[in-house]
């Protein structure tokens, strides 16, 4: 499957230019946004990771390292990463590689065999690792926002950095195509899954739509959830920064993100977590049946379940104040 749309063989200029990162697709800061992004390369490779780090050169405060989600690839807000500052945690943001950022994993990973074998997968955890180990990061609270969850799962069963994982709005083997928004979305994530070439027809529709109204794409997003809508709301200019950046998601690394997401995941084995440290945190503003399925796979795979009064997939931004009480309760 897919062969048509695997890259053609280049050399020389035509394939840098293809796979080089120019400077207008670098994450930016705004004028007097103290979130500010730098370009670090882990190890002796090429790859180059933009981050975000608060607090770069507070080594007293414990590290919150959260890993971009598919659809808002952009630091928390402000006022989050005050918050966590002021309870003696630095905020470290990664925009991973190919969310609409500056480089992509390598093309001959990008195959439909190699991501569904999981060989992608591997590879971003290892660029995770040497980060880490780049900013020496120890003691690590790793927090996955939605489908951002699936790369921690794996990240947190191998770093001995990473001390506790919190899976914010996690989607973990459950029937999720009924639940996404905008309504849209639904067909061309069947598509992504189940037809050859799939995911270049939800790239090209998710491109045109999002160019078209961003804020109506992430308002139909969040529609379940009045918290997550009035933190879209209150950080409107991150969303729009944020849309420019999933306007330029490839289709493999699109196809890459739902597949792992949607798909079923066979690595969430029974008990996965009984010995690993691991909170699931779910909001109320969702369906019913969506938090069952959550509280039900959290219990199968061994992680305590924690449900917050408010917020949907937001619910670590929007609720901090729980999050610190999460992090306390369930840190080892």
């Amino acid at each position: 499957m897919f062969e048509a749309l695997k890259p053609r063989s280049e050399t020389g200029p035509r394939r840098a230019q293809r796979y080089a990162a120019p400077n207008s697709a670098l994450p930016q800061s705004r004028p007097n946004d103290p979130r500010k992004f730098e370009t670090i390369r882990p190890g002796s490779g090429t790859i180059e990771l933009q981050v975000m780090d608060y607090q770069k050169d507070a080594t007293d405060l414990r590290p919150l390292l959260i890993l971009s989600p598919l659809e808002f690839p952009y630091p928390p807000s402000i006022d989050f990463c005050e918050s966590m500052k002021r309870n003696g945690f630095r905020v470290i943001f990664v925009h991973r590689l190919g969310f609409g950022g500056a480089q992509s994993l390598p093309p001959q990973l990008m195959t439909e065999a190699n991501i569904k074998i999981g060989a992608a997968m591997v590879t971003e955890v290892a660029v995770i690792m040497s980060l880490i180990a780049h900013m020496n990061l120890k003691n690590i609270v790793l927090l996955g926002i939605s489908t951002g969850n699936t790369i921690c799962s794996r990240l947190s069963q191998i770093s001995s950095d990473v001390r506790l994982t919190v899976f914010s709005h996690p989607i973990f083997n459950q029937d999720t195509l009924q639940t996404v928004r905008p309504e849209w979305v639904q067909p061309l994530a069947r598509q992504i899954i189940l037809t050859k070439g799939g995911f270049r027809i939800a790239a090209n529709g998710l491109r045109f739509y999002i160019r078209r109204n961003p804020t109506s794409f992430y308002d139909q997003m969040y529609a379940k959830s009045v918290s997550d809508l009035q933190y879209r709301k209150d950080n409107a200019d991150d969303f729009l920064a944020a849309a420019k950046f999933v306007e330029k998601i490839s289709a493999e690394t699109l196809y890459y993100e739902v597949i792992h997401t949607m798909a079923e995941d066979s690595f969430l084995r029974d008990g996965l977590f009984l010995n690993v440290p691991a909170v699931v945190l779910a909001g109320k503003e969702t369906t019913t049946d969506w938090l069952s399925n959550t509280a039900a796979e959290a219990e199968r795979l061994g992680i305590p379940y924690v449900q917050a009064e408010s917020g949907g997939i937001f619910t670590a931004y929007t609720s901090p104040d729980l999050l610190l009480q999460v992090i306390q309760t369930h840190s080892v």
